[in-house]
C-alpha cells in the first residue's frame, strides 16, 4: 500500500516571507501564493489513511500566514497530527502562543550567523542575538527545536554556531546550498568542513544509509546533521523518500528542480491526485549520483 514518505506532508502554506535570503528555493514555488485552511483540510481528509502522522509547515515564512492559528489548531486538535514548523523565528510571540496551546511539537529555525545584525543571508530580518534568545525561549518549553544553517564557507562563524548549539543541547543541521547544477560528488569544501566539525567537537560519525546523511553523535544525542545537496548529485531516489512537498500554489511536488511531474491536488479528484504524485517516478535522464563517503584529510 502506498504511504507518504516519513508519514508526513511538507506543506508550504505561503510563499510570502519577511526575509529575503539569497539562497532561498521557496519550496519550489514560482509565484507568491498561499493555501487556505480549507485547502489544507481537503488534502488531509483525502489522504489521511496513507500513513499520515505529521505535517511540517514551511514557506516562505509560515508564521505570517493570516490563518496560521486556525491551521495549526485544526491539524493538532481535529486530526491529531504532529505539527512541525520551519521558521526564521521573527514572529516569536505567535509561535509561543501555539506552543502553549499544544499545537506545535517541533520547531526548525533557520539561522546562518552566530553574531550579525541580521541572522540569515538576507538584507532584512532580526539580529543573531535576538534569534538565539528566541530559540532558547522555545527550548525552555520542552518542544523539540533544531537550528538549520546553510554553510557559506565561513568556518569560524559555523564553529561558533555549533558550539552554542552543543552547549545548549540543541541539534544543528548544516546544509549544503542547493544550486541548479549537476556534479559528480558533494562539494569537497563542504566535506572538509564536515570532517573538521566532527574532529573539533569530538563527535562520533554515524552514516544513515537510508537517507545518505552523516551525523555527529555525542553519545546518544544527534548534535549535528550534515545535510548535503541531493539535488547537486541528483540523488532523486533518496530525496523521494524524504518528503512529498505541497507548494503554496497547490502542487504536489517531488522535486525542487523540476516541474515536469508536479500534480495540482486541487485540480479534480484530490485522492487520485495524491496517489498519482506518490506513484510516479522522478524523471531525470542523467548519470547516477555519486556521494563521497571517504574521509577528507
Amino acid at each position: 500500500m502506498l504511504q507518504l514518505p516519513k508519514n508526513e506532508y511538507r506543506i508550504s502554506i505561503t510563499s510570502g516571507c519577511n526575509m529575503k535570503c539569497v539562497y532561498c528555493h521557496n519550496e519550489g514555488n514560482k509565484v507568491i501564493n498561499q493555501l487556505s485552511k480549507d485547502d489544507i483540510e481537503s488534502l488531509i481528509v483525502n489522504s489521511y489513511d496513507l500513513g499520515l502522522e505529521q505535517v511540517r509547515l514551511t514557506g516562505g515564512e509560515p508564521l505570517i500566514h493570516k490563518e496560521i492559528f486556525d491551521i495549526c489548531q485544526m491539524l493538532a486538535e481535529k486530526y491529531h497530527l504532529k505539527v512541525g514548523i520551519n521558521t526564521n523565528i521573527i514572529e516569536i510571540d505567535k509561535l509561543m502562543y501555539m506552543i502553549e496551546k499544544g499545537w506545535i511539537y517541533r520547531v526548525v529555525v533557520g539561522l546562518d550567523y552566530f553574531d550579525a545584525p541580521i541572522s540569515k543571508q538576507s538584507p532584512v530580518g532580526i539580529s543573531s542575538k535576538q534569534a538565539l534568545e528566541n530559540i532558547l525561549r522555545v527550548k525552555e518549553t520542552g518542544v523539540n527545536v533544531t537550528i538549520s544553517t546553510v554553510y557559506n564557507g565561513d568556518y569560524d562563524n559555523l564553529s561558533k554556531l555549533v558550539n552554542w548549539a552543543h552547549e545548549n543541547g540543541i541539534r544543528i543541521k548544516i546544509l549544503e546550498e542547493v544550486k541548479n547544477e549537476i556534479a559528480d560528488s558533494t562539494d569537497i569544501e563542504y566535506l572538509k568542513m564536515k570532517e573538521r566539525i566532527l574532529n573539533d567537537f569530538n563527535l562520533e560519525p554515524k552514516f544513515d544509509d537510508n537517507f545518505k546523511e552523516w551525523h555527529g553523535m555525542d553519545n546518544d544525542f544527534t548534535a549535528v546533521t550534515f545535510f548535503h545537496s541531493h539535488c547537486r548529485i541528483r540523488e532523486c531516489d533518496v530525496c523521494k523518500k524524504m518528503h512529498l512537498r505541497v507548494t503554496s500554489c497547490g502542487s504536489l511536488k517531488q522535486c525542487l528542480m523540476s516541474e515536469e511531474d508536479d500534480v495540482d491536488f486541487r485540480d479534480g479528484n484530490i485522492r487520485e491526485n495524491v496517489i498519482k504524485a506518490l506513484s510516479q517516478p522522478v524523471n531525470f535522464d542523467i548519470k547516477p549520483a555519486r556521494y563521497v563517503q571517504t574521509q577528507i584529510i
